[in-house]
This record gives C-alpha cells, sequence and structure tokens, in this order.
C-alpha cells in the first residue's frame, strides 16, 4: 500500500472517529438543552451568531486554506500568519463589542446587544488554533484535532448543561460556545505540535494572497450566505418561529457532518498533494463523489422517514413546529456535500479565484427562496431552497468540467446511481401515510435493503470503495495490533 494511501486511511479514520465523537457529544448535550430551554431562546442565540459567524472569517482571511494548499511554508510563515490572525481576533471583538446595539436594531430586539457581545469573544479565542489546525490537516495528522475537539466538546457540554440546571437561560447555550473556543486553543496548545517564533513579515503574507485573497472572499461570500436565511428571516418573524427553524437546520446539518465532512476535510490536502498528477487526481476525486453520493442519499431518506419520530423522542412536542421544515431542508443533504466537494476540487487545484467568480453566481441564485419565504412563509421557502440547492449542484459539474477537466458525464451517472432509488421510495412513504411509528420504522429498514441490493447490483464505485477500504483499514491497523500483542 502506497505511503500516502496509508496516511489518507489513518487520517480518514482519526478524522471520522472524531466526527461521531464531537458531534455525538454534542448532539446529546443539545437535546438535553432542548428539553431545558424554550425554542425562543435558541432563537435569539442563532440570531446573535448569524453576524459572528459571517464575520469568523476576517480572521485568517483565507490563509488557512493557502497554507494547506501551499508546499513550501516556512516557520516565519506560519509565525507570520499566526500574529496576523491573533490581531483581527482581537479587533473584531472590539468592534463587534460597539457595533452590537445596531445589531439589536436590525433584529428589534434588545435581547441580542448583550448576546452579540459575549459571543464575539469567540474571535479571540478562536484565533490562537488556527495555524496548528492547518499545520496538522496539510500533514493529515487528524489524530491531535480529533483528541482536543473531542474533549473541548465534552467540557463546554458539561458546562452548558449545568449553567442550564442553574436558570442560566440563554447565556447557557453561550457559554457552552464559548468555552469550547477555549478549551481547543488550550488543548491544541498543550501538545507542543508548534509554537510561533518572534518573527512577522508582510512579505510572507503577500505570497499566499494570490491564493487566499480570493479564498477569502469566496468564504466570506458564502458565509453571508449560509446564515442569510437567519439574517432575513429573524427580521420579519418571530424568535420562536427562528427558533423552530434554526433547530430543523440543525438537525439537517449532522447528516452532512456525519455523511462527508471527514471525507471532504481529508481529501483537501490529498488533493493538493496530488494536484500535479490529474489522473490520480481525478481517479480519487469520482471514488469520494460516488461514496459520499451513497452514504448522503442513504442517511437523508431514513431521516426524512423517521423525522417526526427523531424531533418527538430527542427533543419533546413543544418542537412540533419544526417536523414538516425538517423532512424538506433534510432532502437538501443529499447535495449539500457534494457540492462542497466540488468547491474543494477546485481550491486544491489553485483555482480560489475561478471559485470566488463562480460561487458569487451560485449565491445569487439562492436569494431566490427569500421572495416565496415573505410572500407564502418559512414552509414554502426551506422547497424552494431545496430546489436551488440541486440546481447549484449541477451548474458545479459544469464548472468542474470547464475549469479542472473533469467529466459531466460521470458526475451525472454517480449522482442518479443514488438518486434513483431514493425518488420513488419518497413518493410511496407519502402515498402510504404511515401513521405508526412501527410501519415507519419497518419502511426505513425496507428501504435500505433495497438501496443496498441496487448499488450492489449497479456495482457502485462507493460501495466498491467501502469494502476496499475495510480491506486497507485490516491491513493498516491489524498489523499493528498483531504487532503489540507479539
Amino acid at each position: 500500500m502506497t505511503s500516502i494511501k496509508k496516511q489518507t486511511i489513518r487520517a480518514f479514520s482519526w478524522d471520522i472517529l472524531g466526527r461521531f465523537l464531537t458531534q455525538g457529544s454534542t448532539f446529546v448535550v443539545s437535546i438535553i438543552l432542548a428539553r431545558l430551554l424554550a425554542p425562543e431562546e435558541f432563537g435569539l442565540v442563532a440570531m446573535s451568531l448569524a453576524f459572528v459567524s459571517v464575520f469568523s472569517v476576517f480572521l485568517d482571511v483565507g490563509f488557512s486554506a493557502a497554507l494547506i494548499q501551499n508546499q513550501q511554508n516556512t516557520q516565519k510563515t506560519y509565525s507570520s500568519i499566526f500574529y496576523f490572525n491573533v490581531f483581527a481576533g482581537v479587533i473584531l471583538t472590539a468592534i463587534f463589542y460597539f457595533i452590537a446595539p445596531w445589531i439589536g436594531e436590525f433584529y428589534q430586539n434588545p435581547n441580542v446587544v448583550a448576546l452579540v457581545r459575549w459571543l464575539s469573544l469567540s474571535f479571540i479565542f478562536n484565533s490562537f488554533n488556527r495555524v496548528q489546525n492547518a499545520i496538522l490537516s496539510r500533514e493529515l495528522n487528524f489524530k491531535y484535532i480529533t483528541l482536543r475537539t473531542f474533549s473541548a466538546s465534552v467540557l463546554s457540554g458539561i458546562l452548558g448543561i449545568i449553567a442550564a440546571y442553574n436558570n442560566w437561560g440563554v447565556y447557557s447555550i453561550v457559554l457552552q460556545h464559548l468555552s469550547f473556543g477555549f478549551f481547543c486553543s488550550v488543548f491544541l496548545w498543550s501538545t507542543g505540535i508548534w509554537k510561533p517564533s518572534l518573527h512577522f513579515s508582510f512579505q510572507e503574507l503577500k505570497k499566499l494572497l494570490g491564493f487566499s485573497s480570493y479564498a477569502f472572499f469566496e468564504r466570506i461570500v458564502n458565509s453571508v450566505f449560509v446564515r442569510l436565511d437567519v439574517f432575513l428571516l429573524a427580521k420579519f418573524f418571530p424568535p420562536v418561529t427562528i427558533g423552530f427553524y434554526s433547530r430543523a437546520s440543525t438537525l439537517k446539518e449532522q447528516v452532512t457532518k456525519y455523511s462527508s465532512s471527514s471525507i471532504i476535510r481529508v481529501l483537501f490536502p490529498v488533493l493538493s498533494k496530488l494536484q500535479n498528477d490529474h489522473t490520480a487526481y481525478q481517479r480519487i476525486y469520482f471514488k469520494m463523489f460516488s461514496l459520499i453520493s451513497l452514504v448522503s442519499f442513504l442517511l437523508s431518506g431514513i431521516l426524512y422517514f423517521l423525522g417526526s419520530d427523531i424531533i418527538l423522542l430527542l427533543f419533546g412536542r413543544k418542537w412540533q413546529q419544526s417536523i414538516p421544515i425538517f423532512q424538506i431542508l433534510i432532502l437538501a443533504s443529499c447535495a449539500i456535500p457534494l457540492n462542497s466537494l466540488m468547491w474543494n476540487a477546485m481550491m486544491s487545484k489553485g483555482k480560489s479565484k475561478e471559485n470566488f467568480y463562480f460561487g458569487t453566481i451560485r449565491k445569487l441564485v439562492s436569494l431566490i427562496p427569500f421572495y416565496f419565504a415573505f410572500q407564502y412563509g418559512i414552509w414554502l421557502f426551506t422547497v424552494i431552497w431545496v430546489i436551488i440547492t440541486y440546481i447549484n449542484t449541477f451548474f458545479n459539474m459544469v464548472m468542474l468540467k470547464n475549469q479542472v477537466d473533469i467529466p459531466i458525464l460521470k458526475h451525472v451517472k454517480l449522482f442518479l446511481i443514488c438518486f434513483i432509488p431514493l425518488v420513488p421510495s419518497l413518493f410511496l412513504f407519502e402515498f402510504l401515510d404511515l401513521q405508526v411509528f412501527a410501519t415507519r420504522f419497518s419502511f426505513s429498514i425496507g428501504f435500505v435493503i433495497f438501496y443496498f441490493i441496487f448499488h450492489v447490483l449497479a456495482k457502485t464505485d462507493g460501495l466498491l470503495f467501502i469494502l476496499d477500504l475495510l480491506n486497507d483499514f485490516k491491513t493498516v491497523f491489524g498489523k499493528k495490533i498483531l504487532f503489540k500483542s507479539n
């Protein structure tokens, strides 16, 4: 097995383990907090975080991606980026302290002011770990990232739950959010992976700007549009409605995180290493595209069928209004990971400028659903938003053909192989109108069996890759365990 393959398998193994542990612990904490707190309190935090999250891209203006993509970094490069990050973090916190009243006026809700000021401290906490994260990702060393994020997730979750039990209300969520960033930085520095030297050079910043500037522009536009739903919807709908929407949206994001985040996170540095070997680059890319399609379509179907049961069981009946929103949003989880994969494929080839221009077009198209939100309500907004997500997916396929010479027909074929077994299952589920949990659960099991039979017959690359990956796991980790036992 080649060295890059071994590194990729180890990186993927550690990162997916970290995803399950970290997201699992965060999910458990969110369930407990959802039962202790009101939907309105979650809505207030979502409104406040919308602004903070958008401006978080100013912490490194795309330098983290540039450090991973560039293969000639020095100690002076890392140190210069580090000091820039810390300076940016302090400035952003100061700015948000003064503009918080304006944000409160924008939402016409004075409770947002104090929340924004507290949440802006995350800029400082997170500025201390950006370079270390980039170094670890570039070296495919996801073991340290996994260990520290999981530990930070558990500790911050415990603090949030304790605060909620002691009637801190909305500030228990704030405490959880801030302490996560604080613990992440503390744990990462304690490993001693890298420490900055007393060097700073504008020239080091400048040499990365060609890539990072467009990566920054693309990410700031993307950050705005990712949070645009909360920005605009919160302007016209009450916090309780935003609470229902954000709960459905957050639950939907779990599919993306579990189905593809680890693959995409590992794949960017791997593709960056292979950017000059187009044959190997394309082979690995399509294997990942098939794998992500297989997993995300499968999980989306299961969660659509069991969405009502999951929300009522985990969060209680006070969140019942989130169910129809969640069932529609979950259908976008088939396409969102693929869009992210295609974005990373462009970036790994150094196409940050082109990606920014094409990304801007995609974002402008994404404005269409908001017209329907204000005219007809949130439910129709979610329907149109899902449709636009799929339109952007096919737009990305065309973009990759033109810029990176990755065939469109291969994209479409792999997409349809996963799309075909899902769609009739959705129509059949709605037609049957199953009212009992046992029947919905049985339907879900039947869907899983049908889905895998279809992929076995089609001999899809994603399924074959999973089988191959399992054999490689045994080769890489089995020998290690056998060696220790001897």
